[in-house]
């Protein structure tokens, strides 16, 4: 978040303040841990969003921008899941984690795309993977050094969204210019800290009704 130190600070002891429930898993997680989300697993996500998260994705379809923890919470008790991802070192450590589960719902797409210099993305295989199908859920949370490649994986998606789907978009707090355009017929944001991550962060779900 574009504020100082001390205010991170100030805002992640308020947020513990607001909920308490949330101490120990935020110590076990990132405090005094060193591992990756993918390895609880978990999402690297507000735990807040996570707990919502958990029960609407049962028995749905889901598109991801961005493989990872996710992936492999959601694996459980998904219909199917299509990922897709660009690092193809990343790729394999999901693939292999995925494998000790036996998921067998889960396809997993590289698309190799350099985010660093992210010209051409719009038309870019990585982009377009999500193809012409209707999914349940869409989520928004790939690599973006610039701040814009999720807003555009936004703007593609967000046509597309039928009747009772939902997009979720993770690290919201960078995007919220998205909110005057967006057609969603609600919006919830969840903010609080997360796991394997020092500050807080936001989550947001995009529902159409």
């Amino acid at each position: 978040m574009d504020i100082s130190n001390a205010e991170r600070v100030a805002k992640l002891i308020g947020n513990l303040t607001k909920n308490p429930d949330l101490v120990l898993p935020w110590v076990k997680t990132s405090l005094l841990s060193k591992k990756l989300p993918l390895f609880y697993p978990l999402p690297w996500w507000s735990f807040r969003a996570i707990d919502a998260a958990i029960p609407l994705v049962r028995g749905k379809t889901i598109f991801e921008y961005g493989t990872g923890g996710s992936t492999i919470l959601f694996s459980r008790t998904a219909k199917r899941i299509r990922s897709v991802e660009d690092d193809a070192g990343w790729l394999e450590i999901v693939r292999q984690r995925l494998s000790v589960d036996q998921s067998s719902n889960v396809e997993l797409i590289y698309r190799p795309f350099n985010f660093k210099a992210p010209e051409g993305f719009e038309q870019s295989a990585y982009l377009h993977e999500i193809g012409n199908e209707d999914w349940d859920i869409v989520i928004i949370d790939g690599q973006d050094w610039t701040f814009r490649e999720r807003i555009v994986c936004f703007d593609l998606v967000e046509p597309r969204m039928k009747p009772g789907g939902t997009i979720i978009f993770d690290d919201f707090w960078r995007y919220r210019e998205v909110l005057p355009r967006s057609r969603a017929s609600r919006i919830e944001e969840f903010e609080s800290v997360g796991p394997c991550r020092l500050g807080v962060t936001s989550t947001a779900f995009f529902h159409y009704e």
